[in-house]
């Protein structure tokens, strides 16, 4: 039976002691953090990233310059392998009725900033528990044989 991959949450604000404090407190619980100033930079990374270390969790401020959360999410959306990775929304509590209006469901939830560390560790481990464990593991032996592979299988050894 294969370990459990360590669970990994981009973080993307403008505010470097808001991504700092978020990192540190998610690192404390056991997660693999990254982070970036704002969408633009964040797309970039993901788009350049293999799938196997993509984020899979995004917690990202609503307000930010270059790109927004809510261009943000318009734009991830549109790639098909980042579309399924939740995104968490945060901005300052006055804005959280007009962002969730704007951001035309977007988002999978929402945080009014500021939050409290336990808050955020209980939302991320909510979305994660909620995600089904996509790390491989083998029950039997494993074969390269192209015959068995287009017995059992239905691969066609040619097309791969």
């Amino acid at each position: 039976m294969c370990a459990s991959k360590v669970k990994k949450i981009l973080t993307v604000d403008d505010d470097e002691d808001i991504r700092s404090s978020i990192s540190q407190r998610l690192e404390m619980e056991g997660f693999e953090t990254v982070w970036a100033k704002n969408g633009r930079v964040a797309l970039d990374y993901m788009k350049a990233t293999h799938d196997e270390d993509l984020p899979d969790l995004i917690l990202l401020d609503y307000m930010m310059p270059i790109m927004n959360g809510q261009e943000f999410c318009r734009e991830k959306a549109g790639i098909q392998r980042l579309a399924h990775i939740p995104v968490v929304m945060m901005t300052a509590g006055g804005n959280l009725v007009n962002v969730m209006d704007k951001v035309e469901s977007r988002a999978n939830a929402y945080m009014s900033k500021p939050m409290d560390d336990e808050t955020i560790v209980n939302m991320v481990r909510h979305f994660l528990d909620q995600m089904p464990d996509t790390s491989p593991e083998l029950t039997g032996p494993v074969t390269t044989n192209p015959e068995v592979l287009n017995k059992t299988l239905g691969i066609n050894p040619e097309s791969l």
